[in-house]
């Protein structure tokens, strides 16, 4: 009996390799696509990590809501822009009063629907020790932009998320000092002040959401991503002029925390990375 013809294609393939299984993997780009024209609010858009967050989402095709006293630093980031598929816009908001955050969140509802993703990054750090007098505005100050407004963003994002039943993503954009106290230099001033206190709080607090999150039943998920020195950003400046070493410190370029977030809001709906800490090669902190 003849062989039929599936077996008998076996005779003549029977060395041949077999294919291999689709990746279950896409790139970036194409895992990108599910956030094209969604609405994304970036704090403190006009530094150089939330610039370059900004920029990276406006390529992937969001319309990208920049949170900003600075117009001028968001208007060059935005003129900067060629050929993109989403859109840079600047809302005049200081997040350390409520108010300014409340008129910002009504107006991106008015005017594109509501939020989809938020990125809190507004972040300071001042040059005051915590034993130094006169140093009641600068404590507050810290606490205010880098606990209270991040808390109050996230607020009334998930309200936009819940309302519209989207499965948005937050993310909290840390710092190593969010998990470690950098040892002073004995005999040098100490360069930590309020700064790791507020840090800390945003790791605990990205938990918090996170049990919150699952309670209401959003399906949104949250991230704490933790960068080490970075170039330009507040911490390398800030810290670089008070104390050398920090100039000849190994730092991340700003790109390497925005590729960091494509990662974490990429990845399929029942993965979430909770905390991704990242660290340039060499670094000695």
């Amino acid at each position: 009996m003849a062989a039929n013809g599936k077996n008998g294609s076996n005779d003549n393939n029977e060395n041949t390799p077999a294919s291999p299984p689709p990746s279950v993997r896409l790139d970036i780009a194409d895992r990108m696509k599910r956030w094209h024209g969604k609405v994304a609010v970036v704090t403190g858009a006009s530094g150089a990590i939330g610039g370059a967050i900004a920029i990276e989402l406006v390529k992937a095709g969001m319309i990208v809501c920049a949170l900003s006293r600075r117009r001028d630093k968001v208007e060059k980031l935005r003129v900067s822009l060629f050929d993109v598929a989403g859109s840079l816009n600047y809302v005049e908001c200081d997040i350390t009063v409520e108010d300014d955050i409340k008129y910002a969140f009504g107006w991106i509802e008015n005017t594109f629907g509501g939020v989809d993703m938020l990125v809190n990054n507004a972040g300071i750090i001042t040059k005051c020790l915590l034993t130094e007098k006169n140093n009641t505005r600068d404590l507050y100050k810290t606490m205010e932009t880098n606990i209270i407004g991040l808390s109050l963003c996230t607020r009334e994002s998930v309200k936009s998320m819940k309302a519209r039943d989207v499965k948005g993503h937050i993310i909290n954009v840390n710092s190593i000092f969010g998990h470690k106290v950098h040892q002073a230099v004995p005999g040098t001033r100490p360069l930590n002040g309020m700064y790791p206190a507020s840090k800390y709080a945003v790791t605990a607090i990205t938990e918090c959401i996170r049990q919150e999150l699952v309670y209401l039943g959003t399906g949104c998920k949250v991230t704490s991503i933790s960068p080490g020195l970075v170039e330009g950003d507040i911490l390398s400046t800030n810290t670089s002029k008070d104390n050398e070493i920090v100039n000849y410190m190994p730092k991340l370029k700003p790109e390497d925390v925005a590729e960091a977030v494509l990662y974490a809001i990429t990845t399929p709906d029942n993965v979430q990375i909770h905390e991704l800490i990242i660290k340039p090669m060499g670094e000695f902190l």
